[in-house]
This record gives structure tokens, C-alpha cells and sequence, in this order.
């Protein structure tokens, strides 16, 4: 038996899913491009009530971006897979190094009613606080995902 800790992925991905009342393209398109009209940037950002902007460069290996009202910028994460309207992927680390970057996939499948979205976050042992990670993002997806799903309603 292995004196080494456990493995903090053993926990396995978050996996979020919901159905949205937009076409895939349009669906891919509020998510990334269009993060700032329902991201909770007061609560869920580093710059919290001082963040005015978030914005995704749609290109394998763009930036993340949180604009601070200071004129301060963060970089969230960084693009590893661009395919619209069908997935894209992201090494993510909001507030943390670059090197403690968790892994997004966000994919876009057509289905009754719009799109299903799902959410997969995963490889947590990037994180020197893998477990408890894991478990604030556990609801705190449910949260963003709702700001999303709300604005996807929105007329």
C-alpha cells in the first residue's frame, strides 16, 4: 500500500446538464462569447463587485478574461478546444496559477426544445485543493448554470 494521498481526480468530473431554448449555435455563442450578459461577475469572479467584463477569445489557447473596474485584468483560463456550435474546452483556473488549472468541456447537442448543455469539470489533482475544489464548484455550477439557462430564456 502507497503512503502517496490519493488522487483528487478518484473524485471523478463534475458533470452539469441542462436543456436550453436556443439552436446550438446560438446556445455555444451566450456561453462563450457572450459570457458577460449572464455570468455572476459580483459573486463569482475575482474582482466580484469591482468586475464589469468577462470575455473569451474564441481561438485554441486565447484567454479567459475578467475585466476589473481598475483597469486590472485576470485571466480565468485558456481555450484548448474551439469547435461551433458543438464544443468547446478550457484549462481553468480563475484566481489560482496556471499551473493549478482544472479542465472545462463544454458541449452542445441539439435537442427537444433547443439545446442540451453539458458541463464536464474535471482533473481536480491540478489543484493543491483538489477535494475542497471540487466540492465549492459542485454548487457553484448549479448557481452560473442557472444565470445561464435564465439569460438562454430571456427574450
Amino acid at each position: 500500500m502507497s503512503n502517496e494521498p490519493a488522487d483528487a481526480d478518484a473524485l471523478g468530473p463534475l458533470v452539469k446538464s441542462l436543456v436550453v431554448p436556443l439552436p446550438p449555435e446560438k446556445a455555444f455563442e451566450l456561453f462563450t462569447t457572450g459570457m458577460s450578459r449572464w455570468w455572476p461577475l459580483d459573486s463569482h469572479s475575482v474582482g466580484e463587485d469591482h468586475a464589469h467584463a468577462v470575455l473569451v477569445d474564441g481561438t485554441v489557447g486565447g484567454a479567459v478574461t475578467e475585466w476589473i473596474d481598475d483597469g486590472r485584468s485576470e485571466v480565468w483560463g485558456r481555450v484548448t478546444a474551439w469547435e461551433p456550435p458543438g464544443r468547446v474546452a478550457l484549462d481553468w483556473f480563475p484566481g489560482h496559477p496556471e499551473k493549478e488549472a482544472t479542465h472545462l468541456e463544454v458541449t452542445f447537442v441539439p435537442a427537444d426544445g433547443g439545446t442540451r448543455v453539458e458541463l464536464t469539470h474535471s482533473r481536480w489533482s491540478a489543484r493543491s485543493d483538489g477535494e475542497l475544489a471540487r466540492a465549492e464548484y459542485d454548487p457553484g455550477w448549479d448557481y452560473v448554470l442557472g444565470r445561464y439557462a435564465g439569460r438562454a430564456a430571456a427574450p
